[in-house]
């Protein structure tokens, strides 16, 4: 509370404005009483009532001017060297790291402890001292240099721990200011000389999923098997239970028991789920950090697809999809396509239906259509110049060895990427990637004016397109903390639905992922799934510091205030009253005496 906040020439002026003002109020005498009488013992008595009002006029002064003054000082917290702290520089630096989240005996977490003593700094503060607060995880617009009031609106603004990288104050800001650092010492912060560090650790049990990911067995591809790890960093021994969950109903649950710092990994077969997010979690009851107690993976769909091959007649390209595991092909005639029926992937060779397919589709040399890119006159000897490493139809691909005797350039417009990208007089793309009912990938030339069907990538780059066209969504796996998403204008939302802030780019999105979990994006009917783990599995160990524990006692006496309040204008409002109720006595004594 700052009410006026006077200074101290302008309190030191009010004080003696307020002393003078009491003083001439009693010096102000009342008329004298008549007092009529029938006896001389009356007279004696009122006589000797009278030797005593100069004693009774000094107490009532001085109560009152106690009063007066010590209202005045609370009112207007003056800031008087004498009786309040003088002005300061505090740099207030808080931890809000993952370890911070653990939940001490007591049932409140080291961060909300060390959010309960940078207030108890503030409050201490006097009015003219400046001050500025600072979160490791840089999420908070620091304001810089205010006064404490804005800096106790500031503390209620900071965001509560979770994972990202740490960031530290420019060094301008620590010189000439005090530091002050609250802490448990997990994240190793490289402090300024002379910061004063608030320890909030206390020991704490907690069981952390480590890695949680989902792979195709090497034998047969159409069947997943999900790997966990676990740690135990408890400073005992754990029973755990691993939990995994999907859509539909899945579930599957192992039990385990981990020694104290112990580690171990699980694994299960996750075949019957067909496909989609899976959700791991570790279960222990006397867990104190959730952040690192779930994991997510990506589940691709496993079932072996109904993939239809519309070609002329191609035994390079039908042995390659062939070759492929967990393909089922079919092979038609351009004639035939009408009556083909459904599938779950299209290769179009020499050809391209009117229409776009129900299905994603790999096309090479397809003739002009609408939905396709606008593909050029054939030209002989392109040059290829570059590609795309970061596609995943592209990557990886020695397309330097690809030798072309005429290939059609393409044209990539709105809704399509350029995947891989050659000259001939005039530069443009090979191979296109693009989306129309479903995606599409666009190859300018056909396999016999090229010599990319000898080449050892070409079933690799058959199972990449096709793997990519295939895909219901777009299912990306990141780290925690900062993440970046090339879909642009689109809106984020976590797995509870809660809508997430997010910043343009020129790519698309960044939004910030502070702990694992699925976060949705979409725009303009367009969805991106991005599955978010932990982005270092170090900081799960949340007993790893070289800070003395804090006892229970020390926490209750830095979070608790005085019985009179947490600052001296309480204290003055108090001796205020009290000095009031004497004078009232006094009087109510003398009027009754």
């Amino acid at each position: 509370m700052n009410f006026l906040a006077l200074s101290a020439p302008a309190a030191y002026a009010l004080l003696a404005g307020v002393a003078l003002a009491i003083a001439l109020l009693h010096l102000l005498r009342p008329p004298r009483p008549s007092v009529t009488v029938a006896s001389l013992l009356l007279w004696a008595r009122a006589g000797r009532e009278r030797k005593r009002p100069f004693t009774r006029r000094l107490i009532a002064l001085l109560l009152a001017l106690g009063a007066g003054l010590s209202l005045a000082l609370a009112l207007t917290r003056a800031e008087i060297p004498a009786i309040a702290p003088s002005a300061q520089r505090l740099l207030l630096v808080l931890d809000n790291s993952p370890s911070m989240a653990a939940r001490t005996r007591d049932g409140h977490s080291r961060w909300q402890h060390g959010l309960e003593q940078a207030r108890a700094l503030v409050d201490a503060a006097s009015a003219s001292s400046h001050v500025m607060v600072w979160d490791t995880r840089g999420r908070l617009d620091s304001p810089g240099f205010v006064g404490p009031a804005a800096a106790r609106a500031v503390l209620g603004r900071l965001p509560d721990p979770g994972w990202g990288s740490v960031r530290l104050p420019p060094a301008p800001f620590a010189a000439g200011a005090q530091v002050h650092v609250f802490t448990d010492g997990v994240t190793q912060l490289a402090l300024p000389a002379g910061a004063i560090v608030h320890a909030v650790f206390e020991p704490a049990d907690n069981v952390a999923l480590t890695l949680f990911e989902a792979r195709p067995l090497a034998r047969d591809p159409t069947r997943y098997e999900a790997l966990l790890h676990v740690v135990n960093a408890s400073p005992g021994s754990r029973h755990v239970r691993l939990l995994i969950t999907g859509q539909g109903g899945f579930s599957l649950a192992q039990d385990l028991d981990l020694a104290a710092g112990e580690s171990a990994d699980a694994s299960f077969d996750v075949s019957d789920f067909p496909g989609g997010v899976l959700g791991a979690s570790a279960i222990c009851t006397s867990d104190a950090l959730a952040l690192d107690d779930v994991a997510y993976a990506v589940v691709p769909p496993h079932n072996r697809r109904r993939v239809l091959l519309v070609s002329p007649g191609n035994p390079a390209l039908e042995n390659a999809l062939r070759s492929l595991p967990g393909v089922r092909l079919k092979v038609v005639r351009p004639a035939q396509y009408s009556r083909a029926g459904e599938h779950d992937a299209f290769v179009f060779d020499r050809f391209a239906p009117q229409q776009p397919p129900h299905a994603g589709a790999l096309l090479l040399r397809p003739p002009a259509r609408d939905w396709l890119a606008s593909p050029s006159t054939a030209r002989s000897g392109p040059r290829i110049t570059h590609w795309s490493e970061d596609h995943p139809v592209s990557g990886g691909i020695a397309w330097g060895n690809l030798r072309l005797e005429r290939a059609a350039m393409l044209a990539s417009g709105e809704g399509s990427q350029a995947l891989v990208s050659a000259r001939r007089r005039t530069p443009g793309a090979l191979v296109v990637g693009g989306e129309a009912r479903a995606r599409w990938v666009q190859v300018g030339f056909a396999l016999e004016d090229s010599n990319f069907a000898l080449q050892p990538d070409f079933p690799v780059f058959v199972g990449k397109a096709l793997s990519w066209v295939s895909e219901p969504a777009l299912a990306l796996t990141r780290p925690t903390g900062t993440v970046e998403v090339p879909l642009r204008d689109a809106q984020v939302r976590d797995g509870s639905g809660r809508a997430i802030a997010v910043s343009a780019t020129e790519q698309g999105v960044v939004f910030e992922a502070p702990r694992p979990d699925v976060y949705t994006l979409t725009r303009a009917g367009k969805q991106a799934v991005v599955v978010a783990s932990l982005s270092d599995p170090h900081a799960v160990l949340i007993n790893r510091t070289p800070l003395e524990p804090v006892t229970a006692a020390m926490h209750a006496g830095s979070a608790s205030p005085p019985w009179w309040g947490a600052e001296l204008w309480m204290l003055l409002l108090w001796l205020a009253a009290g000095l009031l109720l004497m004078d009232w006595a006094r009087f109510t004594r003398h009027g009754t005496a």
